[in-house]
């Protein structure tokens, strides 16, 4: 009896131990993937973590706990809006992939997970250390190198936040096409709540580092104009091909646009949820 108890502690274990990833219990996943009291999982464990220096040209932040806790953060927000568990899709876009904020946690996916970026040195060190991930790279304002109808949920994260309008509408029309009917598609944007705490918090407003007059010109835009604000930064995307700054979007533009086309129907539960129809 008491062998058979060793046994079973050890089998206890051995599956404690196993990266069953996300293919196992969700919410245990995330748990193991936040570095609680600076406690990292043995090497396979989890997905590697990006150097300081990559982390914060993508995210601001230099520590893995940090990039750890935003990233179950958005995949938690993303669980709870989605029509359906992302981790049942037989094909995920992940389209401004950086260096896997989001991609690290699908590690052990079944399906097909693609990363998409414009920036070569994120693409570089996710096809390096994400095994799960197929990542392509991408060229400003060209359309995305996928053919039509081919991912059954698509999500971006911190894209369509920092757009400007012409930008915004070229990329949507392509996630249109490569989306196939009845996908979902999860797009993240500053909305009027984000720019209601960038004029009333002085650490957001100190980070964006925005004049308070563009604030002010975005919040009257997202009151009585189309609903639309862009305003240029020098970032680190910032180019002759690429102009990148601080998007603020209203819900009524939203509605209006996105779920304007026949192709699409904008979800009643979720701004930022739509699917396509067509």
């Amino acid at each position: 009896m008491k062998a058979m108890a060793g046994e079973i502690k050890a089998g206890a274990a051995v599956l404690e131990r196993e990266p069953a990833g996300i293919a196992g219990d969700f919410d245990r996943w995330l748990e193991r993937n936040l570095l609680r009291d600076g406690i990292v999982p043995a090497e396979g464990e989890i997905a590697p973590f990006p150097p300081a220096d990559l982390m914060h040209n993508t995210t601001g932040l230099t520590e893995p706990r940090d990039f750890a806790s935003h990233g179950v953060d958005f995949m938690r927000a993303l669980e709870r809006i989605s029509p359906r568990p992302l981790r049942t899709c037989p094909s995920i876009l992940d389209f401004g992939v950086g260096v896997g904020r989001l991609a690290r946690l699908f590690h052990g996916f079944g399906g097909r997970y693609v990363g998409m970026d414009v920036d070569p040195r994120h693409i570089a060190w996710v096809a390096e250390n994400l095994a799960h991930v197929e990542a392509v790279l991408t060229a400003p304002r060209k359309p995305l190198p996928s053919p039509a109808d081919s991912f059954d949920a698509v999500v971006s994260v911190s894209v369509f936040s920092h757009l400007s309008e012409k930008d915004h509408l070229f990329y949507l029309a392509e996630l249109a096409r490569v989306a196939r009917p009845g996908a979902v598609l999860l797009l993240s944007i500053h909305g009027a709540r984000a720019l209601e705490r960038a004029r009333g918090e002085a650490r957001i407003f100190e980070m964006l580092s925005i004049p308070r007059p563009a604030l002010d010109a975005a919040a009257a835009e997202l009151a009585a104009g189309p609903g639309y604000a862009f305003i240029l930064q020098n970032g680190h995307l910032t180019s002759a091909a690429y102009d990148y700054g601080i998007t603020f979007v209203s819900e009524a533009y939203v509605r209006a646009v996105w779920g304007g086309g026949s192709r699409w129907r904008a979800s009643p539960s979720a701004l930022f949820t739509t699917s396509r129809t067509s």
